[in-house]
């Protein structure tokens, strides 16, 4: 209900309509809905991850609305308070639980950047453009009814997860089980399911550069030791 209640704010102030996208595992958790499916595990969360593409245009969603994420979050009076950087919010009697903002690497590289639609600041990570580009719709259930949002699609969503594995230093991998667990459900259901799709993207991805096929090949990498009965022949150098 909490975390219900933070993007249903978001949502009503106009932060998706002004081309913010969810990300992170509440989308996970929607696309079982989209998909028609039920996870078993992996679902459990204590962050919420909203991203917008900033000054990427080409992967910008078309919109003249604006709003301004500090003053809803506010409005909430739950407690949050922004970090020094600006791009995450934070409760002091719930320190596990933080709002965080995202968006594109820019030409400024890991400073954080003022989205001006949405009056707020948030960090740049690499490979982010990959999960904004042609976002979806996609509903979450919560108590006071279905809240629609702009989503990754859910086969640029599981390869941005090994993107992110790939990325991530040494001494983190361990922690990073969740993402392969993620990716690994929707990659066995898009094998069977919407092979075409899966098989597309993953050529696009590995298209794009030396630094994106090396970090998605550690990422697909550990997912096969991971889950060595995985159909991922569709994951393929080429």
């Amino acid at each position: 209900p909490t975390h219900a209640k933070i993007i249903e704010r978001l949502a009503d102030a106009g932060f998706f309509r002004a081309g913010g996208i969810l990300v992170g595992t509440h989308v996970y958790m929607a696309y079982q809905n989209y998909l028609g499916v039920r996870w078993q595990s992996a679902a459990q969360t204590v962050d919420l991850d909203f991203a917008h593409a900033g000054r990427n245009v080409s992967v910008a969603i078309p919109s003249d609305v604006t709003m301004d994420v500090g003053n809803e979050i506010e409005a909430l009076q739950m407690g949050f308070v922004p970090v020094k950087s600006l791009t995450t919010y934070v409760k002091s009697d719930e320190t596990d639980l933080q709002i965080d903002f995202v968006t594109c690497m820019h030409r400024g590289g890991g400073t954080p950047v003022l989205i001006k639609a949405l009056n707020a600041t948030m960090q740049p990570l690499k490979f982010m453009e990959f999960s904004m580009e042609a976002p979806i719709q996609v509903t979450l259930l919560a108590q006071r009814g279905p809240v629609t949002v702009n989503a990754p699609p859910p086969e640029k969503y599981a390869l941005h997860k090994l993107l992110v594995y790939g990325e991530r230093p040494q001494a983190m991998r361990a922690k990073a089980g969740k993402d392969l667990d993620q990716a690994a459900s929707l990659i066995g259901y898009l094998a069977q399911n919407d092979p075409e799709a899966l098989g597309e993207t993953w050529g696009d991805l590995i298209s794009r550069g030396p630094g994106w096929q090396s970090r998605a090949l550690q990422g697909l990498e550990a997912l096969k030791a991971r889950y060595p009965d995985l159909d991922t022949s569709l994951l393929a150098r080429r």
